[in-house]
């Protein structure tokens, strides 16, 4: 573990209690000089992220990194680790992709590890309702861009409301541009909806447990007269160390 890994933090007390009371949050990301770095360098990279091979109904492209953090008094530590095991979400989460190892290329650890990037991993990880002092994670970091052309739409995969079979899911904007759709939807377990809005802003971003929400989000397509739009999110997938998901 790097001796700079501690990330001196508060909790979102605000964030904390939303997801209690309703499994669901959506409260301004903390930005400073290194986060705003961050998320511009991260911005940047998703033009270079390979194209995801396992979907077929648009063009999408991923790429993954795994980091571990640990919360502390505090603050919360945050390191990365050298995983190249594939990515496995349970059928019953996804009708298309389920029960099929997905290998995406990592980030260079340098974008990827940046201190910007621990300090979002930090930001979230410390108010979450299972992050107690002693309380470890592991962190899949996701760079997802979905572009669209005239006919040719990206959708999610599985389409429509879903869960992910992850513990907590936070996802950023890092960019969008040319684009309609791509709003967000999201639900309680009786399908009932919590809130729809569609994220312009770098950096704007929401958490949910996906155990207590359904989720989706609308296809991206060309705005009229365009050639190509694109909407790039950065997600991180929290998982608690001994977390399973439901089967």
């Amino acid at each position: 573990m790097a001796h700079d890994s501690f990330i001196p933090v508060e909790a979102n007390t605000k964030s904390r209690n939303e997801l209690v009371e309703r499994g669901f949050s959506r409260q301004p990301l903390r930005i400073d000089e290194e986060v705003a770095r961050a998320l511009e360098t991260l911005a940047h990279a998703a033009w270079s992220v390979p194209r995801d091979k396992y979907y077929e109904g648009g063009d999408r492209y991923r790429s993954l990194n795994r980091l571990g953090a640990e919360v502390v008094e505090g603050g919360v530590k945050v390191w990365p680790i050298e995983e190249s095991t594939p990515y496995v979400q349970l059928r019953k989460y996804n009708s298309t992709l389920g029960g099929q190892p997905r290998e995406y290329a990592a980030l260079p650890h340098a974008v990827a590890g940046s201190v910007g990037v621990r300090k979002m991993i930090a930001y979230h990880l410390r108010y979450l309702p299972l992050s107690d002092v002693g309380t470890k994670y592991l962190v899949n970091l996701h760079v997802i861009r979905f572009t669209a052309t005239p006919g040719r739409p990206c959708d999610t995969s599985p389409p429509g409301l879903h869960k992910d079979g992850e513990k907590y899911i936070a996802t950023h904007l890092l960019g969008r541009c040319g684009a309609r759709g791509g709003e967000v939807i999201i639900t309680n377990n009786g399908k009932n909806e919590i809130d729809r809005f569609t994220m312009r802003e770098a950096g704007e971003c929401y958490v949910f447990d996906d155990d207590r929400v359904w989720h989706m989000l609308t296809p991206v397509e060309v705005l009229d007269g365009n050639q190509f739009a694109y909407r790039d999110t950065l997600a991180f997938d929290m998982l608690p160390e001994g977390w399973e998901p439901p089967m």
